[in-house]
């Protein structure tokens, strides 16, 4: 059942993002499109391009704080994990590039699946939170915005909030060790949220993962000529980020675009330059990605077992 669920909710998520795009493109001006893609600035691309590496290292950094002090995993190993997960959950549908991370700390780190699923939940919930507490702002430094945009973002945190505290109660009646069945070993594995130093630190790696998304979208947004304030691209970023929490088309093509789309439109963007946006900014995502992944983390991608190396596996300390 919850196999067909998963299934039905892809589908839905696929058929909404269809239809808005089939809606925003009738009547489209292709020819303004190409036109702002053509007279795009390079230079802010290039740096844009760049920053997507440096979210992939914050995510790599909140994954080394939240493993430890159980696995030490270095930094620089998980970045390059987190690039070929990243890379093959473009090519593969519902980020089932998330299972090479899983493989390769269990095989080269010791790591136990539990372990792994309790670490990425819980990134991604501190994830939302940072992100939330950034693009929090938004109602009140972007005029004219309808009065659902702040209760929607009302409504994600507070959910994101209740989950938390659930975590944080649920993790603190877990025995040391984890428990004996699998459950109560992924509930102990979030122990980071009862740590407030390291929480500290996990949320940290994820601001600047977020500051740089940002600082990425105002980049690509000033290449076609669209001039906003910063609040405008807090919305943006807001707006995209919720259209791709549901896995629906690998690589996000088309959900990412849908979400920029809604923000653009409602701060009045001209449609071409949008667009142009959109693409620009999802292509710097995953093509120099998938150029980085597959010179350099190709047998990785395709799980082939390559030896352990300096990032070799170290017997795992007590649970803290």
């Amino acid at each position: 059942m919850k196999k067909w669920g998963l299934i039905a909710l892809r589908v839905v998520a696929i058929a909404a993002i269809a239809i808005w795009l089939t809606i925003f493109l009738r009547d489209f001006e292709w020819r303004k499109l190409g036109r702002a893609i053509e007279d795009a600035h390079i230079w802010p691309l290039v740096v844009a391009a760049a920053l997507n590496f440096v979210c992939l290292w914050g995510k790599a950094a909140c994954w080394h704080v939240v493993l430890a002090p159980r696995y030490v995993v270095s930094t620089t190993a998980l970045f390059r994990y987190t690039i070929a997960a990243f890379a093959a959950s473009v090519i593969a549908p519902a980020r089932a590039g998330e299972l090479i991370r899983v493989w390769v700390l269990k095989n080269r780190h010791g790591v136990t699946v539990a372990d792994c699923a309790a670490v990425a939940v819980t990134e991604k919930l501190l994830d939302g939170l940072t992100m939330l507490m950034l693009v929090a702002p938004v109602p009140w430094i972007v005029p004219g915005l309808p009065s659902w945009v702040g209760r929607a973002m009302f409504v994600c945190g507070a959910i994101a909030i209740a989950i938390f505290a659930a975590v944080w109660f649920a993790v603190g009646r877990i025995p040391p060790g984890g428990g004996a069945n699998w459950f109560t070993r992924f509930i102990g594995g979030m122990h980071v949220v009862r740590s407030p130093k390291r929480l500290v630190l996990a949320a940290a790696a994820l601001m600047l993962t977020w500051l740089a998304d940002l600082a990425m979208v105002n980049l690509v947004m000033y290449a076609v000529g669209i001039d906003l304030p910063l609040g405008a691209g807090l919305l943006v970023l807001f707006t995209l980020n919720l259209t791709i929490a549901v896995p629906s088309t690998p690589g996000q093509v088309g959900a990412l675009e849908a979400g920029v789309l809604a923000a653009t439109r409602l701060l009045h963007i001209d449609d071409a330059r949008a667009f142009a946006f959109a693409l620009l900014y999802h292509v710097l995502q995953i093509l120099p990605l998938l150029v980085v992944a597959l010179l350099t983390e190709a047998p990785l991608m395709m799980m082939k077992p390559t030896g352990v190396d300096d990032a070799a596996a170290r017997t795992p300390q007590s649970e803290p």
